[in-house]
């Protein structure tokens, strides 16, 4: 018998002296929790000895009453009956949920040591980042391969992915002018060294275009730290960053999934491009080696400040170690796992995953992946790409409409993908500022309607694109892309589907180059603000090169613009809420589905989410059990 067990069983005995003293006194349930709680106040315990026992029925009180007054020694017999069957019944309770606590902790006592700390596990991916460097827009997809782990933001996330003050530093805002961020001691880099206030500003400088070694750099966070102005060290772990345009995320901006805390000195000695061959930062995984295309093998960082015990998130990893490889195609992920040459495929479609897990070999992993698919339109170009010297169909609404009722989004999610994914609008359905009511308003199906409008707009004879999307990065993305493309042909689209590289996509949008519609998502891992930033706004990230911009865009702009100060929480939600109605009402995009990605994995790996919405797998929750 355990020692627990032993002391629960003590506890029972002199609890039972408690409970018959408490039922002869006449004390019920209510009144025990006065003597359970150890209350001695002598009117409390005055009042509850004078009252009837509350679980006894009152037609038994009453005959009672009527009856023949019983002998003095029967009366205290039966009054101590009573008292014993009280007693029992409420220790009977009491041991249920004392059993069930118990057992409760038992079950996650052997789970934690069902836990293998010395496990491994290799995951296979359909896309690579081009190069190892977060900070760098050529790394911008393919980071749940590397950099969702190696890396590690200035804040940590609650679950609703929100900053909170804490793990590698604090902050604190000084009214609207600036923003003070203190790290915290002991703190260090993969190499050992330590994690100073020159290192966080460096990395905003490095990523502003603001270092003196580098003004060049090719940054792919200068549209989230917007809001940044110089910043000064006030001491070797303390730093003022001032607030050049006023923003209620900058402490967001520094603590979304991923953020890069890049070590001034090293990178500094060794150049950038060294640095994106052979990263180090302060991620809950150390970067080893890496051979492009074909792998990237880390081990867990055991100096890692957070521990498993910590409140939010990342954490000290379970995994000893991980090595992601680069399998591009669906089937050879899914042969790979089958054959025992990975532990988890990512990104494997519904048709195949299923099966899998009904085996009862492997656990599938469902998660919003915070990505709202959408087709982003060249509609702020004036000219026609295709016909010179004519305008520019996508400037035209009915146009816009039109690809948005040639596309069955039901259809898609729920042949193609797993019938779980929402609609995409302009902000995710979990964000903040999302207006309730805009569903019943959505575009919808009608594909007659857009054969309609394109005649009505003057194209009878059909509007030529190219349709571009970035090759094997989501789940069945070859397949829906073609049912679109389909689907905006039968309307009267004359559609060409181009599949592209992801160094040749992502280089291309980031510098504004592309004058087709092009698949994106909108991602609802970051903020609302921060997400408006990455993709809707004239100056997004991610956007066509602006020449004309029309007057529901500059309202977007003066919308973005307004609740990025807005420190009001009530008046930034009615700002967003607007945005997002006007840019959805707009057309601004094709509106898809909020993808929901399907991972397969051995069924020693158990995962349960930290994050609400979640990026990818969080490789450092990922378990590998014993049994």
């Amino acid at each position: 018998m355990t020692q627990h067990w032993q002391q629960l069983r003590r506890a029972r005995l002199s609890r039972r002296s408690l409970l018959r003293a408490s039922a002869r006194a006449g004390v019920g349930a209510a009144g025990l929790a006065l003597v359970g709680c150890g209350d001695d106040d002598d009117d409390s315990q005055q009042t509850a000895t004078q009252a009837q026992p509350q679980d006894q029925p009152q037609q038994t009180q009453q005959a009672q009453q009527q009856s023949t007054p019983q002998q003095p020694q029967q009366a205290q017999q039966q009054q101590e009956d009573q008292a014993d069957q009280q007693a029992m019944q409420q220790e009977r309770q009491e041991q249920s949920a004392a059993e069930a606590e118990a057992e409760q902790q038992e079950q996650q006592a052997v789970a934690d040591d069902n836990i293998d700390y010395n496990a491994t596990a290799i995951g296979a991916y359909g896309a690579f980042p081009q190069i190892l460097d977060q900070g760098s827009a050529l790394a911008r997809g393919g980071q749940s391969a590397s950099n969702s782990y190696h890396y590690g933001a200035v804040f940590p996330l609650d679950p609703f992915g929100q900053a909170v003050p804490g793990g590698l530093a604090e902050w604190e805002f000084v009214g609207s002018e600036s923003l003070t961020v203190t790290v915290n001691p002991g703190r260090t880099f993969h190499n050992g060294d330590a994690v100073t206030a020159a290192d966080i500003k460096f990395t905003i400088d490095r990523l502003t275009g603001r270092a003196d070694y580098n003004p060049e750099y090719n940054s792919a966070w200068t549209g989230e730290l917007r809001w940044t102005g110089e910043s000064t060290l006030i001491d070797d772990m303390t730093l003022s960053i001032a607030q050049a345009d006023p923003s209620v995320d900058a402490a967001n901006s520094l603590a979304v999934g991923g953020f890069p805390v890049f070590p001034k000195s090293y990178i500094e000695e060794n150049g950038d491009e060294a640095y994106g061959q052979n990263p180090i930062s302060t991620g809950a995984f150390k970067f080893v080696e890496w051979s492009p295309d074909e792998r990237i093998v880390s081990v867990r960082n055991d100096d890692y400040f957070n521990g498993r015990d910590y409140a939010h998130a990342p954490r000290l990893a379970y995994l000893a170690g991980f090595e992601a490889r680069l399998i591009p195609e669906i089937g050879a992920r899914v042969s790979a796992l089958e054959a025992g040459e990975v532990d988890l495929a990512n990104s494997i479609p519904p048709d195949l995953a299923v099966p899998l897990g009904e085996t009862g070999d492997y656990n599938v992993f469902y998660h919003p992946a915070q990505r709202g698919l959408h087709i982003k339109l060249p509609m702020t170009i004036e000219e026609d790409p295709y016909n010179p010297g004519q305008p520019n169909p996508w400037r035209d609404k009915r146009v816009r409409v039109a690809a948005n009722l040639a596309v069955d989004v039901d259809a898609i999610t729920q042949n193609i993908m797993t019938g779980r994914e929402n609609y995409t609008y302009t902000l995710s359905s979990g964000q903040f500022g999302y207006p309730e009511e805009l569903p019943e308003q959505r575009w919808g199906y009608d594909p007659e309607e857009a054969r309609r409008l394109l005649v009505e707009a003057g194209y009878e004879d059909g509007v030529e694109t190219d349709l571009i999307y970035l090759s094997g990065l989501y789940t069945n993305d070859q397949l829906f892309m073609e049912a679109i493309a389909e689907m905006l042909r039968e309307v009267g689209f004359i559609v060409n589907l181009i599949p592209e590289d992801i160094s040749k996509f992502l280089g291309e949008a980031r510098n504004k180059e592309l004058t087709a519609p092009y698949l994106f998502p909108q991602s609802a891992g970051f903020t609302s603000i921060g997400s408006m930033a990455i993709s809707v706004g004239t100056e997004a990230t991610y956007e066509h090169r602006a020449e004309v911009v029309s007057d529901e865009r500059a309202e977007v702009d003066r919308l973005i613009s307004e609740a990025s100060t807005e420190f009001d929480t009530e008046r930034r939600r009615e700002l967003l809420s607007d945005l997002v109605r006007i840019h959805y009402l707009d057309a601004a995009w094709i509106f898809l589905f909020e993808l929901v990605q399907t991972h397969v994995g051995a069924s020693r790996l158990h995962w349960d989410p930290y994050f609400l919405q979640p990026p990818s797998v969080e490789l450092w929750n990922l378990k590998s059990m014993k049994t």
